[in-house]
């Protein structure tokens, strides 16, 4: 007989000396070879955190409130100007009729640079709020980074903050009488 074979065909197949369950696969990461039964997962390969689009809007508004605000403080200073160098001398400073015939007599186009700068100040304030809760949104999105929404958030809260205190002083001093 041909056959007479007096060892046993082997149907496994052979580890490499020192390799315990695989160590030494040639594809550590395939997710089909075998591994011990209370062994832990491969890690998923994490990709890099994108930004937060909604602290880069913060942001982004936060940018605009300022630039509002320096626009704000420009025509403040060009009606202040007009009124300086006006003819608008008052001999009492609590005659309003004489305030109010001195502001006519210089013309409607006085007033529309304070009224600008009103504006300008509002809109500052309601952009503020709306990035200040874009802002905290944000910073608490999982998985983004979050250092948009945080400098966007301590930009428009020192903005909206700022607009807040600036209105309860103006009413306090109203209050008192000063202004």
């Amino acid at each position: 007989m041909d056959n007479d074979r007096k060892d046993p065909i082997e149907f496994q197949k052979e580890q490499p000396a020192g390799s315990e369950h695989g160590q030494d696969h040639p594809y550590p990461n395939d997710p089909y070879a075998a591994r011990p039964v209370f062994s832990s997962p491969i890690p998923p390969q994490e990709a890099p955190m994108k930004q937060s689009g909604l602290g880069i809007a913060s942001f982004v508004l936060a940018l605009i409130s300022l630039v509002l605000l320096i626009v704000a403080f420009v025509f403040g200073s060009m009606f202040a100007d007009q009124i300086v160098n006006g003819d608008l001398a008052l001999a009492d400073p609590n005659d309003t009729a004489a305030f109010q015939q001195s502001l006519e007599a210089l013309g409607g186009d006085v007033l529309v640079p304070v009224m600008l700068a009103g504006l300008s100040v509002l809109a500052a304030v309601g952009i503020s709020f709306i990035g200040l809760i874009l802002g905290i949104i944000g910073a608490f999105s999982k998985n983004r980074k979050k250092v948009f929404g945080v400098i966007g958030i301590v930009l428009n809260a020192i903005l909206v903050v700022g607009a807040i205190l600036l209105f309860v002083l103006s009413l306090a001093l109203g209050a008192a009488g000063v202004a």
